[in-house]
């Protein structure tokens, strides 16, 4: 009999350990993990050109051109809006100019991500082969992308600056 008893003993007893031990690590085990949110940051970006308030802008993850010149005020009325990618995506830091409807002198503006070769040839200092080169560099995100096509030095670049448009 006293045999039975200290096996009844020994069976509370671990029965005892192990309700505590579970009660212990009952609340890792049963913990519900958290969903970690991204953290978004905003958009720092710039704009000039044809817009009613140029200057620079936070706005939040995700936003467009669109979002960007609605910022700025809206564009000015003298925006070539055919020149204008209103949808594309921003990332921080980038600078968006919006071109006028002509230059200086009051000539049209050519568009380099989509004048034909025959368009690009009215420029000055721009003949077969050069249009040719700028067109097979396209796209370009800026007037300053176009110095690195083979040809186009920052003179060049600052001839054809008032007459051309991304």
């Amino acid at each position: 009999m006293h045999e039975r008893r200290e096996t009844i003993l020994t069976a509370v007893f671990l029965t005892a350990c192990l309700a505590l031990v579970v009660a212990g690590l009952w609340p890792r085990l049963h913990a519900r993990r958290a969903v970690p949110v991204p953290e978004v940051p905003d958009l720092v970006v710039a704009v000039h050109g044809a817009v009613r308030t140029a200057g620079s802008y936070r706005l939040p993850w995700g936003a467009r051109v669109a979002d960007l010149v609605e910022a700025a005020g809206g564009l000015g009325p003298d925006a070539a809006t055919e020149l204008v990618d209103l949808a594309a995506p921003l990332t921080h830091g980038t600078t968006v100019h919006v071109p006028r409807i002509a230059g200086p002198e009051g000539e049209a503006r050519v568009s380099i991500n989509a004048a034909s070769v025959r368009e690009l040839q009215t420029l000055p200092g721009i003949g077969p082969a050069l249009a040719g080169r700028i067109v097979d560099a396209r796209p370009f995100a800026s007037i300053d992308d176009l110095e690195r096509v083979r040809g186009i030095g920052p003179a060049t670049l600052a001839r054809l600056r008032s007459r051309v448009a991304p």
